[in-house]
């Protein structure tokens, strides 16, 4: 098996904490509202829907969506569901970071009725370029590179990676978010309220030291101008059908790790 690279209680805990923020995350609400268009024109109508990820207070946004939509933190409540049980599975974030998304993939596509769809959004690669240059900076002055951020994934890559997992009809398409910063605390900040802070195994326990916090601010604010730092999210969205009738022989235990 190869080595994994994500803490899977600590990325739970720091979903945990944003959904329980009473800050609404902007790219949330970006989200959801693109969720919403792409559903208008879907002639049919879902009967059971599952939605991951979704902060509580967007929640009623999406109750309209489906005859039944249950809400949940984390993809990991597909392992509960019966095969072929979900009409539609909708998916905001989380997949960038997990070990065993081909496997991942393949069990959500059993959980869909044949005819089911899923919908989801994850950070694209070339997502905060301006931190990780900031980081980069850092691990240059000490000469000694830590665990900070993780490889993302490719639109084209995911688009094969549904296809492998039986989705038939794989859409990909890229939503490049541009952010205004006037201090790398205020991105961190955000970053917190979206739970989408370092979960890596190998991450550094304590944080950058003060010479180091100090040199990550200005190499963020140099890239900038005017004292604001331009920085960018990709969001890659995704759309795919569960076309055909099947059981998956993968088990839930080895989508998740367990």
């Amino acid at each position: 098996m190869a080595d994994l690279l994500f803490d899977d209680e600590a990325r739970a805990r720091r979903r945990a904490r944003a959904l329980a923020r009473t800050a609404l995350p902007f790219l949330a609400e970006r989200i959801v509202d693109e969720w919403l268009e792409r559903l208008a024109p879907v002639a049919r109508r879902f009967g059971r829907a599952l939605v991951t990820g979704c902060p509580p207070a967007l929640e009623a946004r999406l109750r309209g969506i489906a005859g039944e939509v249950r809400f949940a933190p984390s993809i990991d409540a597909i392992a509960a569901e019966a095969e072929a049980s979900l009409d539609l599975l909708m998916v905001m974030g989380e997949l960038d970071g997990r070990d065993h998304l081909p496997q991942l993939l393949a069990i959500a596509r059993s959980r869909l009725a044949p005819g089911g769809m899923m919908l989801g959004v994850v950070p694209g690669a070339q997502t905060l370029p301006a931190l990780r240059a900031a980081l980069h900076a850092v691990g240059q002055e000490s000469g000694a590179f830590a665990a900070r951020t993780h490889p993302r994934i490719e639109p084209g890559a995911l688009a094969t990676l549904l296809g492998q997992a039986g989705f038939a009809e794989p859409v990909v398409d890229m939503d490049r978010v541009r952010l205004r910063y006037r201090s790398l605390q205020r991105l961190v900040d955000d970053l917190r309220d979206h739970g989408a802070t370092n979960a890596l195994l190998a991450r550094p326990r304590a944080g950058l030291t003060r010479a180091g916090r100090g040199l990550a601010e200005r190499a963020f604010a140099a890239q900038g101008e005017g004292g604001v730092t331009e920085e960018t999210v990709e969001l890659i969205h995704f759309v795919a059908w569960a076309e055909n009738a099947g059981n998956s022989s993968l088990t839930a235990s080895q989508a998740f790790g367990r």
